[in-house]
């Protein structure tokens, strides 16, 4: 069966709006390709009801999928909860039939070992008949997956990720603005700001931290400015745009956390300063396009912060190859979603189909 009589069913938890360029590139590439996504609602109620109706689209969305399974040779699940949920449908009702699934964003936090999460941890092994290939987030944990799951190593890759806007290089301008004397940082999910706060006490350089959440858990001396309000996808971009440099200080090498916000900083040219972990380190190269620390080495942060400060030519050619390597990661990205496309054609021109 060749890719181009592939007929594929994505389910997302979120609402494309016409977009999403993979999208489109996928549209190029098979017969037919339907999105089964959140319902929405119109105003004047739709806040709420969307909020719940993307909440419960994690457990609708899949059943919707296995009621029209029938029609597709392909169901690609894009979010880890939808995986499981449609991997355990397709486990009770057809699981050596197409279509075959594909689960996308495949990760777990290898440091939680209790409580609810064991129950989740639980769910997935058992949906893990009904997914037959899989797209975790870093080469290190196709091994480990491997390995916990009992996946054949040729059915697990890493698919990197990209911003939407990279999928479209041309419409990732880089923004012309003055640089200023300040450290910028930001970030909801797995930081560890305390880190950052000891290294730029010791420096004295003007550190802005952008989080709703963060509280800290040591001294904030004067240089150190904590912002707390919203700030808008465009303020966003200025604050990085006019840092001398970026930080984002995670938790542990073992969780995969703080891509996204690292390919942003990358593909705007800006100098970058992160923890290595297992995924970031897919995305850059110390000392070429990011500077990476052990997380929780406040010392090592410093003297990486204190050699962008003094080397300023240096931090922006960081800044400018970094940007390079983030616009390539498209190419790569397709490549390795092309293959498992050939995969699928293959096992179904070998197997049986309902």
């Amino acid at each position: 069966m060749m890719i181009s009589r592939l007929k594929m069913m994505i389910l997302a938890n979120w609402k494309d709006v016409g977009g999403w360029p993979f999208l489109h590139y996928l549209k190029g590439m098979v017969q037919d390709v339907d999105i089964l996504q959140p319902v929405s609602f119109q105003h004047p109620l739709s806040r709420r009801l969307n909020d719940l109706s993307h909440y419960l689209s994690e457990f609708y969305v899949p059943l919707l999928a296995s009621i029209r399974r029938k029609r597709f040779d392909v169901v690609v699940s894009w979010q880890m909860r939808l995986g499981i949920c449609y991997g355990i449908l397709k486990r009770m009702v057809h699981p050596q039939k197409p279509p075959l699934h594909i689960i996308q964003d495949f990760h777990i936090d290898l440091t939680k070992t209790r409580g609810f999460y064991r129950f989740n941890l639980a769910l997935l092994k058992w949906a893990i008949p009904g997914i037959d290939y899989f797209c975790c987030t870093s080469t290190e944990e196709e091994a480990i997956y491997s390995r916990m799951f009992h996946i054949p190593q040729d059915r697990i890759v890493f698919l990197p990720l990209v911003l939407p806007l990279a999928e479209s290089p041309a419409r990732l301008e880089e923004p012309n603005r003055p640089q200023e004397d300040y450290v910028f940082s930001y970030g909801k999910s797995d930081r560890d700001f305390d880190t950052l706060i000891r290294s730029v006490a010791r420096l004295n350089f003007k550190t802005y931290i952008l989080s709703q959440k963060y509280r800290p858990r040591v001294p904030v001396p004067e240089n150190v400015c904590i912002l707390r309000e919203y700030v808008s996808g465009r303020e966003m971009t200025q604050w990085l745009a006019s840092s001398r440099m970026v930080v984002f200080p995670l938790k542990d090498y073992r969780i995969s956390a703080g891509q996204l916000s690292m390919l942003e900083v990358m593909a705007l040219a800006r100098p970058l300063i992160i923890t290595e972990n297992m995924a970031t380190k897919e995305y850059a190269v110390h000392g070429q396009t990011a500077l990476f620390f052990e997380a929780g080495n406040d010392q090592e942060l410093a003297d990486h912060i204190q050699y962008l400060w003094d080397h300023r030519e240096a931090a922006e050619q960081i800044g400018q190859q970094a940007r390079q390597a983030a616009l390539k990661l498209n190419d790569r990205r397709i490549t390795v979603f092309s293959n498992f496309l050939e995969r699928c054609a293959m096992d179904i021109q070998k197997g049986e189909r309902p």
